[in-house]
């Protein structure tokens, strides 16, 4: 059976917020491998499967039911390609997350982040292990580093940071290392020790994402 993206889709405002509840049809795309995401997507009720292409041959992913997060990556990284494709396995309602929702989201309960980080680690493990190969793992990395800074987390460990970072971007801690070093080398964060000998990291820029694309365009 083919399937065809639905055109037309109802949505309306979830109650007591700014964010929109997508009705998606059984069989119709939510979204397609490869294609530019701007958006994350939380599903509220049925059923998406996550597949891509391996080999030339489709691969499910993961079945995804409520509550769950998916297409989270497209606000983490700059390219925003989806490195899978989602499909109502059934009628569903998925609530759509931009990245202006999320800041708002962020800034206003600092706590979510730590299972944002860890839907990404969990879902990048089981899922798109073969995704990220291009080079906006860095600036995706200075993404996350930016909504630590929004929440006021100017303090993490090192240890902690560079692990949970390899896992989501799926490279070597060398590779994130490396990032933070070039970070440290132009003054946006530093690396040292607290009062217990633990290694950590200090951001020193309140503002990093726009520190960084600023300085990029200097």
């Amino acid at each position: 059976m083919s399937i065809i993206t639905q055109q037309t889709v109802q949505m309306k405002r979830v109650s007591q917020g700014n964010y929109l509840m997508r009705n998606v049809l059984k069989h119709n795309v939510v979204f397609n491998e490869g294609a530019k995401g701007d958006a994350a997507y939380i599903l509220t009720d049925g059923k998406i499967e996550i597949s891509g292409t391996v080999e030339g041959h489709k691969k499910v992913f993961a079945i995804l039911t409520p509550i769950s997060i998916f297409g989270e990556m497209a606000l983490f990284l700059d390219d925003g390609v989806r490195t899978a494709t989602a499909i109502a396995l059934e009628d569903s309602k998925i609530i759509v997350v931009t990245q202006e929702d999320l800041d708002e989201f962020m800034r206003n309960s600092p706590k979510v982040i730590a299972a944002i980080i860890t839907v990404l680690v969990g879902r990048l493990k089981s899922t798109t292990k073969r995704a990220l190969k291009t080079p906006s793992v860095g600036l995706g990395v200075v993404r996350i580093l930016d909504l630590f800074s929004t929440c006021n987390k100017m303090e993490l460990k090192y240890d902690a940071t560079v692990k949970t970072l390899s896992d989501t971007f799926l490279t070597t801690p060398e590779r994130i290392e490396q990032y933070l070093l070039g970070l440290a080398d132009q003054g946006f964060l530093t690396v040292g020790r607290d009062a217990n000998d633990i290694r950590i990291i200090r951001i020193r820029e309140r503002d990093m994402l726009n520190a960084v694309m600023q300085k990029k365009t200097d």
